[in-house]
C-alpha cells in the first residue's frame, strides 16, 4: 500500500458462531497480513471450543454472548466495543473463511482515498458454487434496496464491510439477526452516509449458511417497508 496509513485507528470485527474449525486460520491470516491491526471476536454463544481457541491469542479481544442472539446483534457488540476501545473504523468479516482477509487492505486503502463512511465487499456470484437459492435471494434484495435508497447496490447480502464508528449509534438498528445487514445499509444511506464498494473474491465453501430463506425474506420485507 502507497498511502501513509495509521492503522491504530482501525479494527477487524470477527462475528463467531460455531466457528472452531476457521477461526484460528482467520486470526493468523489477518495477523500475518497486518501485524499492527487489532482484532475483535465477538462470540455469539458458541457451543464448541471457538471462544478457547480465540483465548489462546493474547493479543486478540475476545467477548461472548452467553447465548446465540444473531449475527445482527454480534455485529452490534462488535460496534460498540470497537466504539468503546477508541478504533474510529472497524472491518467486520465473517469467522467461516468465506471471506479473503488478503482484501482488508483495499477496504483501507478505499477508505484512505475517498474518506468514505461505509464501505461493502462486493463479489461477483454468478457463475460460482454458490446455490442458486442463495444467487437469487442476493440479487433481488440488491434490487430492492437500490431502488429503495437511489444508490447502486451489488451485494446487499455481504457482511464482509467497513464501518465507520464516529458518531454511530448501534441501538439504531433493531433486526438482530440476518437482516441487520440489509437494515444496516438501508438506515445509511438514507441517513447520507458515504458509500464505496470494493470488489473481493467470491468464494463459497461447504460450510454452510444460517440463512432460513423463507423467514429472513419475509424479515426483509418487514424492513423494506419499516426502515426509514
Amino acid at each position: 500500500m502507497n498511502l501513509s496509513v495509521d492503522f491504530n485507528k482501525y479494527c477487524v470485527v470477527i462475528p463467531a458462531f460455531n466457528a472452531g474449525k476457521t477461526i484460528s486460520e482467520l486470526i493468523l491470516k489477518v495477523q500475518n497480513l497486518i501485524p499492527e491491526l487489532s482484532i475483535i471476536v465477538i462470540d455469539d454463544g458458541s457451543t464448541d471450543n471457538t471462544a478457547s481457541i480465540v483465548s489462546e491469542f493474547g493479543s486478540v479481544r475476545l467477548y461472548s454472548h452467553k447465548v446465540n442472539r444473531g449475527k445482527g446483534a454480534a455485529v452490534k457488540t462488535g460496534i460498540r466495543i470497537a466504539q468503546k476501545n477508541g478504533f474510529q473504523y472497524a472491518i467486520f468479516i465473517d469467522a467461516d473463511l468465506q471471506h479473503d482477509p488478503g482484501s482488508i487492505l483495499e477496504f483501507i486503502k478505499t477508505r484512505e482515498q475517498y474518506r468514505c463512511e461505509m464501505i461493502l465487499g462486493c463479489r461477483n456470484i454468478f457463475g460460482t458454487k454458490m446455490p442458486f437459492h442463495r444467487v437469487l435471494s442476493n440479487t433481488i434484495t440488491s434490487f430492492v434496496i437500490s431502488i429503495r435508497t437511489g444508490k447502486v447496490i451489488h451485494d446487499s447480502q455481504c457482511g464482509y464491510r467497513l464501518i465507520g464508528l464516529e458518531n454511530l449509534n448501534p441501538y439504531l438498528f433493531t433486526n438482530d439477526g440476518f437482516q441487520f445487514e440489509s437494515e444496516f445499509l438501508i438506515k445509511m444511506v438514507y441517513a447520507g452516509k458515504s458509500y464505496q464498494e470494493v470488489s473481493i473474491p467470491t468464494i463459497y465453501n461447504a460450510s454452510g449458511s444460517s440463512i432460513n430463506n423463507v423467514m429472513d425474506t419475509i424479515r426483509f420485507i418487514k424492513i423494506f417497508f419499516l426502515s426509514y
